[in-house]
């Protein structure tokens, strides 16, 4: 089963359904623009097939700051 990731400032489960080294040579050829939003990287990738995203699977706790959350 693919690692599962969540999106830092979204907090949406993904999974890589490519290497990364393919994910980040996509992004690159992304325009500007699409590439200065989150959303609009993590829309691109899931609509290419690149990324599945987990519906529903979210959180809005950053592992980094759990501590200090508490």
């Amino acid at each position: 089963m693919p690692k599962e990731y969540y999106l830092k400032y979204g907090g949406v489960k993904f999974v890589n359904n490519v290497p990364p080294e393919q994910i980040n040579e996509f992004v690159a050829g992304l325009s500007e623009q699409k590439r200065s939003s989150l959303y609009e990287v993590a829309k691109e990738l899931w609509e290419h097939g690149l990324i599945t995203i987990r519906e529903g699977e979210f959180t809005t706790i950053d592992d980094e700051m759990y501590d200090a959350q508490k």
